[in-house]
């Protein structure tokens, strides 16, 4: 009978958004979460001689959600909350708890303060297409949230493990996140730091994130500085987040020993955002600019010295919005500037623009259509896309996206 109750409380749960379980007076359990699929059709442009497909239709799972949210009233304003986030893949019939996780306070007076996987730093460009269904693929984070001519993926370009993160209260629209994190990269576990003869530094990572916002405009800054658990320049493919390397050829190519790309996707990072919109009748205008810097933390034969400036790259990103009843048009111009670290042209562009329409606050669908282009030694890729095809964009190569696609928020 209880496994009957069971089945029929969830099976109620997933047909409206967002549904609270009361478990005891002053204590609840939230279940939420998002589905997000599309349909892809991605095509390379300038391609490599290695490359035997430049051209891929595929359906993409975009980063679905199954969110479980629990809260405990301890009294005097105070309450133990704690999120707990399953990323579903749809076409790998995976389900697996990497999303924004985390258990900790809450308090009226002082703010929250929670232990675990947060989003730190990342996807801040504050255009709507993603959260009306349109693909991760045609994102500013392709370019935004990469440096190294598009082989590092900056804070993870995802979420960050191993953090303790405090948010302060809203004053008067006034509020700041500051996160700390005690290994940004996840590569070797906090333990093996304090191993009996272990010579290698141990990682961490600060994010300082205050915003502001006031009816209809809004503006934030959000800083990143770190440094990767035991820094070493042999390349690791554990190591390369979202970056991509595997089109590499001459400098970046990978290989035994150390090597450039090595020593670039373990180097330092220092990372600044500034952003913020406006927002008039349906239209909406946002902007970002964004510098980012790897400095060596590691060297080897033939390499730069612990120190060097690898990579200092600046980024920007102006999207622009008009909506007008359920449907909504978006279009979104980003562009990373040659690295001024490299003498080589390794900037890149991309250009999106989405057709949205809300079949209600909850549903939408999206089409949208996306151009990345990068220079010559540049491998920016669409964002998520590494496993696309061949894998993800080589030195020079372009692409261009189509994508359909369905979100719904429950």
């Amino acid at each position: 009978m209880r496994k009957k109750i069971l089945v029929a409380a969830v099976a109620g749960a997933l047909a409206a958004p967002a549904v609270v379980f009361a478990q005891s007076t002053g204590s609840s359990v939230t279940i939420s979460g998002n589905l997000l699929m599309s349909v892809d059709n991605q095509s390379v442009g300038n391609a490599v001689a290695a490359r035997t497909t430049t051209s891929e239709t595929r359906v993409q799972d975009e980063s679905s959600s199954l969110v479980f949210g629990m809260r405990e009233d301890l009294g005097n304003g105070l309450a133990a909350v704690g999120r707990l986030d399953f990323k579903v893949a749809f076409p790998a019939g995976t389900l697996s708890p990497f999303g924004e996780s985390w258990v900790g306070l809450d308090s009226k007076d002082w703010g929250s303060l929670t232990a675990g996987r947060h989003s730190l730093h990342y996807f801040k460009t504050p255009e709507d297409a993603y959260f009306l269904g349109a693909s991760y693929r045609v994102a500013p984070s392709s370019l935004i949230d990469f440096a190294g001519g598009g082989r590092v993926a900056i804070a993870n370009a995802t979420r960050t493990p191993s953090t303790v993160k405090w948010t302060s209260p809203n004053w008067n629209g006034l509020q700041t996140v500051v996160a700390y994190s005690f290994n940004p990269t996840g590569a070797q576990s906090i333990s093996a730091d304090g191993k009996f003869g272990n010579t290698a530094r141990a990682g961490r990572a600060w994010n300082v994130n205050p915003t502001y916002s006031a009816g209809n405009w809004m503006a934030g800054y959000s800083f990143w500085d770190a440094k990767t658990d035991a820094p070493s320049a042999t390349y690791d493919a554990a190591l390369q987040g979202l970056g991509n390397a595997a089109g590499d050829v001459g400098v970046y190519a990978t290989g035994a020993g150390a090597t450039a790309i090595g020593q670039l996707i373990t180097a330092d990072q220092r990372s600044d955002s500034l952003y913020g919109y406006y927002t008039w009748g349906g239209w909406k205008l946002g902007a970002l600019w964004n510098k980012s810097k790897l400095t060596a933390a590691a060297t080897g034969a033939g390499l730069a010295s612990v120190g060097t400036e690898l990579s200092n790259r600046t980024a920007w990103s102006i999207p622009l919005r008009y909506a007008t009843g359920p449907h909504t048009f978006m279009a979104t111009y980003t562009k990373a500037q040659d690295d001024s670290a490299t003498a080589v042209q390794d900037g890149a562009k991309q250009v999106a623009l989405t057709y949205a329409y809300s079949f209600s606050k909850r549903t939408h669908i999206a089409l949208s259509w996306g151009k990345l282009t990068n220079d010559g030694s540049a491998a920016y890729t669409p964002y998520v896309s590494t496993a696309s095809v061949n894998g993800g964009l080589a030195p020079g190569e372009s692409a261009r996206n189509i994508t359909l696609g369905m979100r719904h928020n429950f």
